[in-house]
């Protein structure tokens, strides 16, 4: 059952009693490509209904799947040309077809299927399912065919099936294909096919004839054409199936049109021994060396003294060609000829052909377009350098090194000394064009040119440019924006530095390191000297310069630019909203304080923008630093006096009832009345004419600074006791500071002691108990560590 089973997995899986090796062997040689003649559609062999073909050889080989009706058979696959040969006929008269395929030895399998072929390609078969008319793909081994024993047009691939199916209806002048496969076997033995049985007649009753014969000068031979195909076998390959009606005309050799790839045909070439004068001939069929005259289908023979007439005409030389079109500065020229000529005559040194103009050019090669019978209508001339002169040109044909100019197909030579002429015309130079505007230090500059350039002709290091100008710089790269055909008409350089300084800049083109200028697109080289200049701008700077005028309540300030570098704009913009676009002019400000200022200027090119903050302040200035606390008990407050101007007064008020009337202010003890309380710090200064300022710091004072954790809070909401936190920890520093339930779970933790625990955890009320806390922090007048640790009982 495996080996049943293998087989049905198998895509060719219909041998009855095959080993596992003879499969995998049948595998491998059925790789082989179908190359014989008959093993293809398109090289069937010829047959007809009153022979018997034998064929006592089959090779392995396989091409492809060959398209059928449908099949579900277990055991059966999808059907295959495997080792196959294929038959091809043509019905002359309606009616069924009968035949019978019996194997050399009767255990092999031969399987077979019929298309019809009529007007098609032959190759269809492998692609086209309508081709289809009957087959017979039964598993079974032996005799095999088309009969009135048969049922079934279709028998499919399996076992137990019928050898032989019904007899197809085949119409007449249908042309048909019968294709044989020695399905899966090591076996090489033969069988023989006879047609048989049927109703239909396949047997062609008409003998072939010649129909019309002509010459062929190129290779000296007559075509024969014949109305219908005849074996290729049958031809006599020494010609002697004809002969001519004229004496003296030798006919050495005949072969079959097709007849290498074919079993027959229906066009045959008779090679002559020398060519044929201007005049009429007559060639006549007639029995050959061997034996016979031209056989066709199922031994038709083209009866002796079948003839056809024909008339060779006069062979005139060909005339010299015309030079084709040609693109700009040529480096070839083709020569276009009215008739075809031998390109064994063509000297492939292009000696047979000579140019002369302007420019000392030199023809150093000569080719041909040359079709499979060795002949042309295109001569293809390589110069040894392109054409850049313009003017008028000549090529003159001339006996080449073989002593011969050009022949036609009949071997006629083209006189010498004929020519055909051309014009070069004259082409656009090269020439430099403006260099772009540019903007504010420039990085590169964009220099157009006249007509297009061939990119390749471009030193990529910028070595075809120079440049000149107030700034020392230089080129470093140069690149061109390139088409898909290799031009470009203008051309970016790229410079050492910015160009900082204004002026005008010389663009120089020159011989790069490539040793060439610009070529254009036809080949032409710039020429020099070239110039192109630009124009650049200086860079600008917006500092500004402003004056301070004040009394005791109102400032005037004078703003200005020096308008350096040919700046020509101002932008002035100030923090109140005003703005200005003079390059000198005054603001008054009635209020004092920080004060913004902006300016940006422009020459028409460079920008540049900054910004200035000033402090404006009246004659006298108070200011004084105090730090603003806390401070416990005892802790000394000292302001410090920063003040301003031409002060001849000060006025301390400290907050707590004491005043001070000099510079120095007094160190102050506070002691509040509060656990925290604020006190207000007042300066107040004047000059000579009473101009005054005042300036307010405050400071807080505490009751206490030692630190203490309650033993005891209720977090009832009635404003006493409602949180638990260390008391009075403003000097503390690094504070933590935690809270754990007598199961030991961390309840509460922070590091700023203002935040207080309201006795709740994830926001719902503890229970009534005592907590422990523990509180870390460092002592911020002695550096000191502290570690604390106590209870505290929740009362609710």
């Amino acid at each position: 059952m495996l080996f049943i089973r293998l087989l049905r997995m198998h895509i060719f899986a219909r041998i009855i009693c095959l080993s596992i090796s003879l499969l995998l062997y049948s595998n491998i040689t059925y790789s082989q490509t179908c190359g014989q003649r008959g093993q293809t559609p398109s090289s069937a062999f010829p047959v007809c209904g009153t022979q018997t073909f034998v064929q006592t050889k089959v090779p392995f080989c396989n091409t492809g799947i060959i398209p059928g009706p449908y099949c579900g058979n277990p055991g059966d696959g999808p059907h295959s040309d495997q080792n196959p040969f294929w038959y091809k006929f043509t019905c002359y008269k309606t009616g069924t077809l009968g035949f019978t395929i019996t194997p050399m030895d009767l255990s092999d399998d031969y399987d077979w299927q019929v298309f019809d072929v009529t007007d098609r390609n032959p190759n269809d078969v492998f692609t086209d399912r309508s081709l289809y008319v009957t087959m017979n793909w039964s598993g079974e081994s032996g005799v095999t065919g088309a009969s009135s024993a048969g049922n079934s047009l279709d028998v499919c691939g399996g076992y137990g099936l019928p050898l032989f199916s019904k007899m197809a209806v085949i119409k007449e002048g249908h042309d048909y294909l019968l294709l044989i496969s020695h399905f899966t076997t090591a076996s090489q033995s033969g069988y023989k096919l006879e047609f048989g049985g049927g109703t239909a007649v396949i047997q062609d009753p008409n003998k072939p004839e010649v129909e019309h014969a002509g010459y062929h000068c190129g290779p000296i031979a007559v075509g024969v054409k014949l109305s219908r195909k005849v074996y290729c076998s049958s031809i006599a390959p020494d010609g002697t199936d004809f002969t001519f009606t004229i004496p003296g005309i030798k006919i050495v050799s005949a072969v079959g049109i097709g007849c290498t790839n074919a079993f027959d045909t229906d066009s045959l070439w008779l090679q002559l021994d020398k060519p044929l004068n201007p005049g009429t001939y007559t060639v006549k069929s007639k029995i050959g060396s061997d034996g016979n005259t031209l056989l066709g289908n199922c031994g038709n023979a083209l009866n002796v003294d079948e003839t056809a007439t024909f008339e060779v005409k006069p062979s005139l030389p060909v005339p010299m060609g015309k030079v084709m079109a040609l693109p700009c500065a040529p480096d070839e020229i083709q020569l276009l000829f009215d008739a075809p000529i031998r390109c064994a005559s063509i000297s492939n040194t292009g000696k047979d052909f000579v140019i002369s103009g302007p420019s000392p050019v030199k023809i150093i090669e000569a080719t041909g377009n040359c079709n499979a019978s060795g002949l042309t209508t295109t001569v293809k001339l390589k110069l040894d350098q392109r054409i850049l002169v313009a003017g008028d040109y000549t090529i003159t044909l001339v006996k080449g090194d073989d002593g011969n100019t050009i022949e036609n197909e009949c071997h006629i030579p083209t006189a010498a000394n004929q020519t055909a002429g051309f014009n070069i015309p004259i082409q656009p130079t090269v020439n430099l064009l403006n260099i772009a505007k540019v903007g504010c230090t420039p990085t590169s500059l964009k220099i157009g040119l006249s007509t297009p350039v061939r990119c390749s002709s471009i030193a990529s290091n910028g070595s075809d440019f120079k440049i000149t100008g107030p700034q020392a710089i230089s080129i470093l790269g140069a690149t061109g924006n390139c088409n898909v055909n290799g031009l470009t008409d203008s051309i970016t350089l790229q410079l050492s530095a910015p160009i900082m300084k204004g002026g005008n800049y010389i663009v120089e083109l020159r011989k790069g390191t490539d040793n060439n200028t610009l070529i254009s697109e036809c080949w032409q080289s710039a020429q020099l000297p070239q110039q192109s200049a630009v124009q650049a701008a200086d860079t600008v700077n917006a500092k500004f310069n402003y004056d301070i005028s004040q009394d005791c309540k109102i400032t005037t300030m004078t703003f200005s630019h020096d308008g350096r570098n040919n700046v020509n704009q101002w932008q002035w913009q100030f923090d109140d909203g005003e703005t200005n676009s003079s390059q000198l002019f005054q603001k008054v400000y009635t209020t004092l304080g920080i004060k913004h200022f902006a300016l940006k200027v422009s020459n028409g090119v460079c920008e540049a923008q900054t910004s200035i903050d000033t402090l404006l302040r009246s004659e006298v200035t108070a200011m004084f630093d105090v730090n603003p606390g806390p401070y416990c008990p005892m802790d000394v407050v000292i302001p410090v006096n920063q003040s301003l101007g031409s002060i001849k007064s000060y006025l301390w008020e400290y907050g707590n009832g004491s005043t001070s009337k000099a510079a120095k202010a007094m160190n102050m003890v506070y002691i509040p009345s509060q656990r925290e309380q604020q006190y207000r710090i007042r300066l107040i200064v004047k000059n000579e004419v009473n101009c005054a300022d005042t300036a307010d710091r405050y400071i807080t004072a505490v009751s206490s600074c030692y630190i203490d954790v309650p033993t005891a809070f209720s977090p009832n909401n009635d404003g006493q006791n409602d949180y638990l936190y260390p008391l009075n920890a403003y000097k503390a520093i690094d504070l933590q500071f935690s809270i754990y339930n007598r199961e030991g779970n961390l309840l509460f933790k922070t590091t700023d002691w203002r935040n207080k625990w309201d006795g709740t955890v994830n926001g719902k009320p503890s229970d009534i108990g005592t907590y422990v806390w523990m509180l870390e922090y460092t002592e911020s007048v002695s550096g000191k560590r502290i570690f604390r640790k106590g209870t505290t009982v929740l009362i609710r």
